[in-house]
């Protein structure tokens, strides 16, 4: 059975209950209406006559019991679990009310007044400031009590007890600063001397926001008299020997605005860094009376209220015998019986900045039977207690992301999520520079802004850093010995500064995306090649004509895709960096590959091409040369060889062979090769008695794909077969078709120099056991010869000596790209070093001019035997091939090539009798 409490105690007890929790917790309690309003009232409770706490504790005055009792509601678990205390600190003061009937109007504040409000707001912020009654911190209000304890001359004394206070006494020797400076290193010790003054100096000042904080505070209050602006001025009238001239009654709404100040300070919306409030600070105080500063608490609460127009957490419930503060009896002030009413009444009467409005009047026991009898609500007589009505109290625990669990969650998550989407944009950035899984660092790792994802293909330049312009592990260990290299040559130019360093760019033309490791031979082949010729310069002496070189890696996607886009790459590159001097790579004749040369040209790069050999190459540009033969050249050997076999009747293998000539060649119009070749073998052969007729192959497998050409292939069984198409996979598709319906008696095969890439792919030409042919190469390895020349034996020994996959049987080198392209750069390397000889700046226009000076004609001795044999441009300014170059024929049978049937054609005096000579 609940107990029975003085009459009123419930009603004020439910009104505290409905205000208590904070605002925006009540916000979404839809029992709670006007919760949306902010303005919090002064529960002013009326007892008389007035029941205190007996006996008192020792040394302190009795409590109100109603205060007492609403305390221990506060507590719902009581003294044992103070954890679930709603914080609220109780203030009991001397009981000093008076007898006297009502003041007619608010009286002036005296002195002693104040001071009696000063002990209780000291009570008070001491009480507030546990943690179980909020742990609110009062900064505001300890240096209004500082200031008023102290005495200065004038300003300058102020400013300098500021900072001591600040730093907690810099300058004494048992001071915390001086205790801390011991600790520090000297040249921190130093900075301080400067550094501190500074800091306090703009704390102190009042003018900077967020740093000023409680200085600011003070400089822009209103409750002492203003003057000079400057902070110390304002703060030397607040101390001990001042304060006798300023007004009590501001001085008093200067405490009181402190107090509030601080917890409205204290009540922060979330909990991140200080703990959140759930509830509002309760303050109860009692008895009140005009003399021991309760009814001047309650007077400047409201002024500064009225004054300020501004929000302040505090829920202050007062108790006494009269009505504060013109101590009126509750007949004779406004009783609102909700929380509900006194709202609608605040709203009107604060505008008129009323104190009276912010009271809540609460009549208990005896006063409420007063007042309910003068207006006529209890015409019986009643009793002065009533049956209690439960209230429920609990320490409101708000909601997880206001909390510091909930904070440190939040800030984790902003953190993850900052993170997270740091490393997505690194991440994206790296694929978009084609940088693989990884991630770039941004703003703190630069990124290959050279080197970028576009429609799907890796393309750009790169010195070999990025491993993803090409991800082939076939290709990786050249890039990677190409990468050593080039920082071995940045190192050597600084260490031999008279040597040129020249720039060769290779060029490729292929995706990143084929799962195919051949497609990457070719490109690889080419570039060991480079790495070779880069080698050799790295260990020539130091000599002034001797150049250092340096490789970039570049790739325009699929058919040049890109041109564009790699062109503008090079160009700007050369334009910023004179040592690129020529383009070498270039791997299949296509129209994109013509286009491409074009706009290298255009840019002011000449291009050295290796193993290009459609006859129009050489009339796309004049910036253009090649070490490789043209085609022309490639059918004028087959058709003399072919000629040389008729004579006998019987093909390289002994079977019987016909003059008649069927050609397969790709119905790509683009493929400039494959169009080319099989022209001039068509013409060649013509020459020599051989009718022949082209038949076009889809090599997308669309109608007549490369395998139905090789099935059809066995009905010219006894006549010639010459395959004017490409090597990779085409080539092959051909033979399995052979060897799909023919396999027994193929017909005779011979393939053009592109086949070489199927041959360089031992891990699929080694599978061919049962179709022997024949094909033509523009350069051989040693082991396709019975006798290599010097050039060869040595270049293929430093290129096995530094790719250690060129000695297995699959890795070994057979398509001669290595040794075409070695021979490329080291004509360019020969081009700049006779510039060198003669002073001539090294650059690509020079270089282009002294390319073609490479030859013996007219007396020039600069002709070269390289790997692939007598470098020679003929001396004329419009032949940009090297003359009477070798073209050899190969006989592939059981698996691989047969070295003792190998058969160059190169100059005449190498050659055998019927080769053909330019």
């Amino acid at each position: 059975m609940a107990d029975r409490v003085p009459l009123g105690f419930s009603q004020l007890a439910e009104c505290l209950a409905e205000v208590y929790r904070r605002r925006s917790l009540n916000r979404f309690d839809r029992s709670l209406r006007h919760a949306r309003d902010e303005s919090l009232p002064i529960f002013a409770c009326v007892q008389d006559p007035l029941e205190l706490q007996r006996p008192a504790p020792h040394g302190q005055p009795a409590s109100p019991v109603v205060l007492r009792m609403l305390s221990d509601r506060l507590r719902p678990e009581g003294a044992k679990s103070p954890e679930l205390q709603v914080p609220h600190f109780v203030v009991g003061l001397e009981d000093k009310s008076p007898a006297d009937g009502p003041d007619a109007e608010l009286q002036p504040v005296s002195t002693a007044e104040v001071d009696e409000l000063v002990q209780l707001l000291d009570r008070a912020t001491t009480g507030l400031k546990d943690n179980r009654s909020g742990g609110y911190v009062f900064s505001r209000y300890d240096l209004i009590r500082w200031l008023m304890g102290e005495s200065f001359a004038d300003a300058k004394q102020v400013r300098r007890a500021l900072y001591r206070r600040a730093v907690g006494g810099v300058g004494e020797s048992d001071g915390v600063w001086a205790r801390i400076q011991l600790q520090l290193p000297g040249w921190l010790q130093v900075l301080t001397l400067w550094l501190l003054p500074t800091l306090f100096w703009l704390r102190h000042s009042g003018r900077v926001p967020m740093l000023s904080g409680t200085y600011r505070w003070l400089r822009n209050q209103p409750y002492v008299a203003r003057g000079d602006d400057n902070l110390f001025e304002l703060a030397r009238r607040v101390t001990k020997d001042k304060r006798p001239e300023q007004d009590p009654e501001r001085f008093a709404g200067l405490l009181v605005n402190a107090f509030l100040e601080d917890l409205r300070a204290g009540f922060r919306p979330v909990e991140w860094v200080r703990r959140h409030r759930a509830t509002h600070p309760i303050l109860m105080v009692g008895p009140i009376s005009r003399t021991n500063g309760g009814y001047l608490l309650v007077r400047m609460v409201a002024e500064v209220r009225n004054d300020t127009m501004r929000f302040d957490p505090l829920l202050l419930v007062t108790i006494g015998r009269k009505v504060p503060p013109l101590a009126l009896d509750p007949g004779e002030a406004m009783v609102d019986e909700s929380v509900a009413a006194w709202r609608a009444r605040h709203l009107q009467e604060s505008l008129r900045h009323w104190i009276g409005a912010w009271l809540l009047v609460f009549p208990i026991g005896a006063s409420k039977i007063a007042v309910a009898r003068r207006l006529g609500w209890w015409p019986r007589p009643v009793v002065s207690t009533e049956q209690e009505r439960p209230v429920q109290f609990q320490r409101v625990i708000g909601p997880l992301w206001r909390r510091r669990p909930g904070g440190f969650l939040i800030i984790a998550s902003v953190f993850a999520v900052l993170a997270s989407t740091y490393a997505g944009f690194g991440v994206l950035d790296d694929r978009r520079h084609c940088g693989g899984d990884g991630f770039t660092w941004l703003g703190i790792e630069a990124a290959d802004q050279s080197v970028a994802k576009v429609d799907g293909d890796c393309v750009g330049v790169t010195d070999g850093t990025n491993a993803l312009l090409f991800p082939s592990q076939t290709f990786a260990p050249v890039r990677n010995k190409i990468l050593e290299q080039n920082r071995q040559a940045a190192e050597l130019s600084k260490q031999q500064p008279d040597r040129p360093l020249i720039s060769l760019v290779f060029l490729a033309s292929t995706t990143d995306r084929s799962p195919n490791e051949g497609v990457f031979i070719a490109e690889g082949e080419q570039l060991a090649g480079l790495a070779v010729a880069q080698a050799v310069q790295l260990g020539k002496p130091a000599e002034r004509y001797e150049p250092i070189l340096r490789i970039l890696i570049a790739n325009a996607g699929p058919q040049f895709r890109h041109a564009d886009r790699v062109a503008g790459q090079l160009g700007a590159l050369s334009a910023e960096d004179p040592s690129i001097v020529a383009v070498l790579g270039l791997v299949e004749s296509r129209e994109s590959t013509q286009e491409m040369v074009r706009k290298l040209a255009a840019v002011g790069l000449p291009t050295v091409a290796a193993v290009l050999t459609a006859d129009q190459m050489v009339d796309v540009s004049r910036m253009y040369l090649q070490i490789s033969p043209q085609n022309r050249r490639e059918a004028a050997v087959a058709a003399a060889h072919v000629r040389n076999l008729l004579a006998t009747g019987k093909d390289p293998f002994g079977r019987r062979l016909t003059p008649k000539l069927t050609v397969y060649k790709s119905d790509d119009p683009t493929d400039t090769y494959s169009q080319n070749l099989a022209d001039d073998a068509l013409k060649a052969f013509r020459a020599i008695g051989v009718p022949g007729t082209a038949v076009s192959y889809n090599p997308k497998g669309i109608g007549l794909d490369a395998t139905q050409a090789g099935v059809d292939a066995c009905d010219h069984k006894e006549e010639i077969v010459f395959f004017a198409g490409r090597g990779q996979v085409d080539f092959q598709a051909f033979l399995g078709g052979i060897q799909d319906r023919c396999r027994v008696q193929p017909p005779y095969v011979v393939g053009g120099s592109d086949t070489t890439k199927y041959v360089a792919d031992r891990g699929v030409s080694g599978l061919n056991k049962s179709v022997p042919f024949q094909y033509l190469a523009l350069a051989l390895a040693p082991d396709l010869l019975t006798n290599a020349p010097p050039q060869s034996a040595d270049f293929y020994a430093r290129l096995q000596e530094m790719f250690q996959y060129e000695k297995t049987e699959r890795g070994r080198s057979l398509d001669g790209y290595a040794a075409l392209s070695y021979d490329a750069a080291y004509t360019v390397v020969l081009a700049a070093s006779h510039l060198r000889r003669e002073n001539i700046a090294v650059n690509g226009g020079t270089v282009r001019s002294a390319l073609q000076s490479i030859t013996d004609a007219d007396g020039g001795q600069r002709s070269y035997q390289g790997v692939t044999g007598r470098i020679d441009f003929g001396g004329s300014v419009s032949r940009r091939v090297p003359v009477d170059k070798p073209v050899a024929i190969v006989t592939f049978e059981r698996g691989g090539p047969v070295p003792r049937a190998t058969i160059v054609c190169g100059p005449r005096a190498e050659s055998p009798a019927w080769c053909p000579v330019d």
